[in-house]
């Protein structure tokens, strides 16, 4: 073995395994006085150590953050472009999200998570502790997503499709009574997984969730009244899962034209199995009220969707396809319900890039403007 790998080994030695305070410097230096090593060694070895130190570094894939606590940051972007036939709107690239979010453990019962969103108009997400004494029994509190369907909480990075059936927009998102609250409120939650079988599985989750009801990023509530989420999923088999939600909710504002009721039913059904998934939900709410032919009436919205989605080639290539209808008023005979068809594909990159690729086809009742679609968004994760 010559002198170079013998000084190798032992800085390695040195600097990590018995003086790990010492730099490989420290180690060559003191070397050198010993009368060990020459000085022409010590910098030949002082080189090839730099390069077999920034080879770890590139490989390396964590890295270490000061702080108090264990922490976890990464996020992810959304890159898109629409095509889109309706005349009155032109095409282009947009920022759809630029999200950091950070999340951490105060000890092994007492997690916290800040996610904030750089797109358009910066903003706070998620902001809440969480603590996790047993499988059974965890608190929520702070800013976070509205326990309530299928697809409206689910992570954009998940999503098979690039925009969420219309029906999500009733859990806190654009059509909801509060209007665009990125399916998120403020207040507590209890929640847990229940009957745990011998194939490590819970058979039943519970959700139960008391909010404001005006939405994120506010500074108090602005009246008593407060909504109330509850949910229960099923998991009879490890290919199928059950859910049903209901939210019950009234705004209090003190004018009979703005206090309103909001209050929400909702079924989905998931299917995974291997490289096919199913999914399909319906959703009901009352949102305030409506006058027609001089009578005050409840204004009552539905829909529901049913998707399928396959992959070809497995963790590379998936196709999907969507129905998506939503009647704007059910109880009331307009001509105003809209079904979407949605054809596409997911191309996996990498486990942190894929692009997807969408055609919309839109149907709505009393409009004769083409509103077609072609998406592509490129999603980027880190």
């Amino acid at each position: 073995m010559n002198t170079k790998k013998i000084l190798l080994i032992l800085i390695s030695i040195f600097t990590y395994g018995i003086t790990a305070a010492q730099s490989s410097d420290d180690v060559l230096n003191l070397l050198i006085q010993k009368g060990l090593v020459n000085q022409s060694d010590a910098d030949s070895v002082r080189a090839d150590y730099a390069i077999k130190q920034q080879t770890i570094k590139e490989k390396q894939k964590t890295f270490d953050v000061i702080s108090k606590s264990k922490l976890s940051i990464g996020g992810f972007a959304d890159f898109r472009y629409r095509t889109l036939q309706e005349p009155a709107k032109k095409d282009g690239f947009d920022v759809r999200r630029v999200r950091l979010d950070i999340k951490g453990n105060l000890s092994s019962e007492w997690d916290f998570r800040l996610q904030t969103d750089f797109a358009i108009s910066p903003k706070i997400i998620d902001a809440y502790f969480a603590y996790k004494p047993y499988d059974y029994f965890q608190v929520t509190g702070g800013q976070f997503k509205i326990p309530f369907g299928l697809e409206g909480p689910a992570l954009p990075t998940i999503l098979e499709t690039i925009d969420r059936a219309q029906i999500s927009d009733l859990t806190g998102r654009a059509k909801d009574a509060i209007g665009d609250q990125s399916g998120r409120d403020i207040g507590v939650q209890i929640n847990g997984n229940l009957f745990k079988t011998q194939s490590n599985r819970f058979l039943l989750d519970y959700y139960l969730a008391y909010f404001n009801g005006q939405g994120i990023n506010i500074a108090a509530d602005k009246n008593e009244a407060k909504d109330i989420v509850a949910r229960l999923v099923t998991h009879p088999y490890s290919f199928l899962d059950f859910g049903i939600s209901y939210s019950n909710g009234y705004d209090n504002w003190g004018t009979p034209a703005k206090d309103q009721n909001h209050i929400r039913y909702a079924a989905d059904l998931s299917v995974k199995y291997n490289d096919f998934t199913f999914s399909t939900e319906y959703i009901e709410a009352q949102e305030g009220t409506y006058v027609a032919n001089g009578q005050t009436k409840d204004l009552i919205r539905n829909g529901w969707y049913a998707q399928a989605a396959y992959f070809f080639i497995p963790n590379k290539l998936q196709a999907v396809v969507k129905y998506d209808t939503f009647d704007k008023t059910k109880n009331d005979p307009k001509n105003d319900i809209s079904t979407f068809y949605t054809a596409g594909a997911n191309f996996i990159i990498t486990k942190f890039a894929r692009v997807q690729l969408n055609y919309k086809h839109k149907v709505e009742e009393g409009n004769n403007i083409n509103k077609d679609e072609i998406v592509a968004q490129l999603e980027v994760k880190f």
